[in-house]
């Protein structure tokens, strides 16, 4: 009895710490995955405002009524105001 008994309670400890190491394993991936997703959306953000930026520019440089960058398709609608197509909405570009 006193070597079973000693097993049961070593295999039980191993069970809980393999279940502990589940978790962390778990809660680390999670979080690698916001941090990624996270990233990659503020990529796009950063992207869009540079293209909306570098819209605008153009347009005023070259008197332009309407330009496409990236699949969207922009105008200018007046003094720092740009108007995105695509989704139908109007951004103010600082000079």
């Amino acid at each position: 009895m006193g070597t079973n008994g000693k097993m049961k309670k070593v295999k039980g400890f191993f069970i809980f710490e393999s279940a502990i190491a589940i978790i962390i394993s778990l809660f680390a991936v999670s979080c690698l995955y916001l941090t990624v997703a996270e990233s990659q959306k503020n990529g796009r953000e950063m992207e869009l405002k540079t293209d909306r930026v570098y819209a605008y520019h153009v347009l005023k440089a070259n008197n332009l009524d309407q330009i496409t960058v990236h699949d969207h398709v922009y105008e200018r609608i007046g003094q720092h105001y740009l108007n995105d197509k695509n989704t139908n909405q109007k951004y103010k570009i600082a000079d």
